[in-house]
């Protein structure tokens, strides 16, 4: 990698330490080990849009817009959150078999507790365990119809304005083209985020699964590189993505913002 890409690269790696306070996650997938403090609700909004994601029924490309997504955390301890997601509409654009077809999106319930660490800026470690429950239809190639669950091993660490993110775990996905049928994968999650001053935040992972994945529950990963501006309790967020696997589609982007109803104790 050239001198000048790397340094791009280092710059960008920077961008949950302001965030991770609150419980902040967007615009990344991978999950900050940090908690915030006993009482806090946050609320995340926003949106993804993909680029020739393959439909898994037909195996055509088509575009895809999930939006809006929305998520409540609320941390009941210092040490514990809880988050309840919904993806409110999943939208499938120029599919060839299709058509521009959408439908309600899934449900998922997590639950995190820090093992470790303070809630600031020390290293942390904590796990999080996490179900989704399908609502969308898998008649048109929107969603599985399954249910998915994982389990995950997280880490923290902060160096100045710098913050580091791991996760590792299992993930299990039910088939749906074979009733019984399920695959087990390796989810990971690399993110570094950087602060840049008082307003703004650049971030960057590498998150997927990885395995043999069947047709609805494929191998995926994708890379997101982005920035969070704000500071408070408001913050908005930007990212590209980059499909990584055939099942990912090719260039994308997600936005959104982050609320903190209430700072906690």
């Amino acid at each position: 990698m050239p001198a000048g890409a790397r340094a791009v690269l280092a710059a960008i790696l920077v961008a949950s330490a302001a965030g991770s306070a609150l419980g902040q996650t967007r615009p990344l997938l991978t999950e900050e080990a940090t908690t915030a403090p006993g009482g806090s609700i946050v609320l995340e909004g926003g949106w993804d849009v993909m680029h020739a994601e393959p439909n898994f029924l037909t195996g055509d490309d088509r575009d895809r817009v999930d939006a809006p997504m929305l998520r409540l955390v609320f941390s009941p301890a210092a040490n514990v959150e809880m988050d309840l997601e919904w993806v409110g509409r999943v939208i499938a654009i120029d599919d060839p078999v299709f058509h521009d077809v959408s439908d309600w999106g899934d449900v998922t319930l997590r639950a995190k507790t820090r093992l470790w660490g303070a809630a600031g800026r020390r290293p942390a470690v904590a796990v999080r365990f996490g179900m989704t429950l399908p609502e969308t239809s898998f008649g048109n190639g929107l969603g599985p119809n399954t249910l998915r669950m994982s389990a995950d091993l997280l880490a923290t660490a902060v160096r100045g304005p710098v913050s580091m993110h791991a996760n590792v775990g299992l993930g299990l996905f039910d088939e749906p083209l074979r009733p019984h049928e399920q695959r087990d994968f390796l989810v990971y999650g690399v993110a570094v985020t950087a602060e840049l001053g008082r307003d703004v935040t650049l971030v960057a992972e590498v998150w997927g699964r990885a395995g043999s994945g069947a047709p609805g529950a494929e191998e995926r990963s994708e890379a997101r590189l982005g920035a969070r501006l704000g500071h408070g309790r408001l913050h908005a967020d930007a990212a590209v993505r980059r499909g990584l696997t055939p099942a990912d589609g090719t260039w994308g982007a997600t936005g959104g913002f982050s609320w903190q109803i209430r700072a906690g104790h």
